[in-house]
C-alpha cells in the first residue's frame, strides 16, 4: 500500500486566519492498482516501470521484496525505506537516483545483470532508463527499456468476428493481473475476468466498460495467428506413435499481447509438475511485472535456438524430473524484428534423455554410426 494524506484545516471565517488544524484525511491505495496502469505490452519482454518518494525510496519496483518468502507474511523490518540504489546497483555513482530524487527528466543507459527465476539466473543486458517527476506529488516515475526489445512492435488487422471466434478457445487464456478492461470503475463489472470483459465489450453490450483498444486489436491479432497451432498440437496428440511413452506432457504458446495458449498431451492429473502455468506459479504465467521465466530467457537466445532449462529441485523430488524448451517466434529482419511470441514444451527427463543419447551416437563421417557414445561409460 501507498498512503495519500492531507490536512483539513477550518474555514470558518473567525478561525481562518489562525489556521485551526481539524485532523487529517487519507486513504491507502494498492500498489498493485497502480500497476495495472502500466501498459507492459508496450514495455517489451524485459521492460518495467517503478517509482520512488523523493527520499529515493521505492514505491514500486519489480526487484522489491518485502516479504522473507514468497506467500509468507513476514515482512522485512525496513521493508519500506528500501532505497533505490538497492536495486538499481549498477548505477554506482547514482547518477539515476539523484536525477530523479531531484525530480529532473531525462534518459539514461547502462549495462545490468538482470536476475530471474528467483536470483538464481542471470541475463545481462542493456537497459535505457526513462525518467520524470509525477506532477502534484512527492512521486518521480522511471521506465527501463532493455535493448533490442520493445522498441518495434508488430500491428495486424483481423475483424472481430475472427478474433472473437478465436478467443472463445478453450486453451486460450489472458494475463489476468493485465488491464485490457478497467474492470474497476463499475460495481457491475468487478465480478468479469478480463477475457469475459473484453468479449462484452466486443460485442457491445456494455457500453460503459473502458478498454484498451489498441491492446484489444493486437490481442485478437494474436488469436487468429496462433489458432492454427492448436490443431498441429492435436494432430500430434492424435498420432500416437510420435508421443507413445507420453515422454511430452505439456506444450504451451504466449505472445506479447499476454494471450496464451497451453496443450496437455497426458491427463491432468498424470503431470510432473502439476503446478506449472497454474495461477500459484508466478514465475511462469504473464504477471503484472514480468513476462513468463520461459519466454524471458528464449527471447535472449540466437533466434531459432532452444533454451532448455531443469527446475532447481525445490525439496520436491518429482518437480525435478522435467525439462523444458522454449524459443522465440521473431520475424527475422536483422535483430529490428520484434519477438511476437514465444512457445515450448515441458517433457519428462528421462524422455529428454534418451532423445539426447540418440542424438549423440549419429556420427556424419562414419556412415551415422559413432565408435563412442555419450551414454557409454
Amino acid at each position: 500500500m501507498t498512503t495519500v494524506a492531507m490536512p483539513v484545516f477550518s474555514k470558518q471565517n473567525e478561525t481562518r486566519s489562525k489556521g485551526i488544524l481539524l485532523g487529517v484525511v487519507g486513504t491507502d491505495v494498492p500498489v498493485k492498482e497502480l500497476l495495472k496502469t502500466i501498459p507492459k505490452y508496450k514495455l517489451g519482454i524485459h521492460g518495467y516501470a517503478f517509482a520512488i518518494t523523493n527520499n529515493g525510496y521505492i514505491l514500486t519496483h519489480p526487484e522489491l521484496r518485502p516479504l522473507y518468502e514468497e506467500g509468507k507474511k513476514r515482512r522485512k523490518p525496513n521493508y519500506s525505506s528500501v532505497d533505490l540504489s538497492e536495486v538499481e546497483w549498477e548505477d554506482r555513482d547514482d547518477v539515476l537516483r539523484n536525477a530523479m530524487v531531484n525530480r529532473k527528466t531525462g534518459k539514461f543507459s547502462m549495462e545490468v545483470k538482470k536476475t530471474v527465476d528467483k536470483g538464481k539466473r542471470v541475463l545481462v543486458m542493456t537497459n535505457d532508463y526513462y525518467y520524470t517527476d509525477i506532477k502534484g506529488t512527492p512521486f518521480s516515475l522511471g521506465v527501463a527499456l532493455s535493448r533490442g526489445h520493445g522498441k518495434y512492435f508488430f500491428r495486424g488487422n483481423v475483424t472481430i468476428e475472427e478474433g472473437l471466434h478465436d478467443l472463445e478457445h478453450p486453451d486460450v487464456s489472458l494475463a489476468d493481473e493485465w488491464s485490457y478492461c478497467n474492470t474497476d470503475l463499475h460495481p457491475e463489472h468487478r465480478h468479469l475476468s478480463q477475457l469475459e470483459a473484453i468479449k462484452l465489450y466486443l460485442k457491445g453490450k456494455e457500453p460503459l466498460l473502458q478498454c484498451d483498444k489498441e491492446l484489444i486489436q493486437e490481442v485478437l491479432f494474436d488469436a487468429v495467428v496462433s489458432a492454427p497451432i492448436e490443431a498441429y498440437w492435436t494432430s500430434l496428440a492424435l498420432n500416437k506413435s510420435e508421443n507413445s511413452d507420453k515422454g511430452v506432457e505439456v506444450a504451451f504458446l504466449g505472445t506479447r499481447t499476454g494471450l496464451s495458449r497451453i496443450n496437455l498431451f497426458v491427463g491432468a492429473e498424470q503431470l510432473t509438475n502439476q503446478d506449472f502455468l497454474k495461477a500459484g506459479d508466478k514465475e511462469n504465467i504473464f504477471n503484472a511485472d514480468h513476462f513468463p521465466l520461459w519466454y524471458r530467457r528464449a527471447a535472449e537466445q540466437i533466434p531459432g535456438s532452444f533454451v532448455y532449462s531443469i527446475p532447481f529441485s525445490t525439496g520436491i523430488v518429482n518437480k525435478s524430473n522435467v525439462v523444458t524448451a522454449s524459443t522465440s517466434i521473431q520475424l527475422l529482419d536483422e535483430r529490428k524484428s520484434p519477438v511476437v511470441a514465444a512457445v515450448g514444451i515441458q517433457m519428462k527427463l528421462e524422455f529428454f534423455q534418451r532423445k539426447f543419447w540418440t542424438a549423440s551416437r549419429q556420427c556424419a563421417s562414419l556412415d551415422g554410426k559413432c565408435s563412442i557414445s555419450c551414454d557409454d561409460e
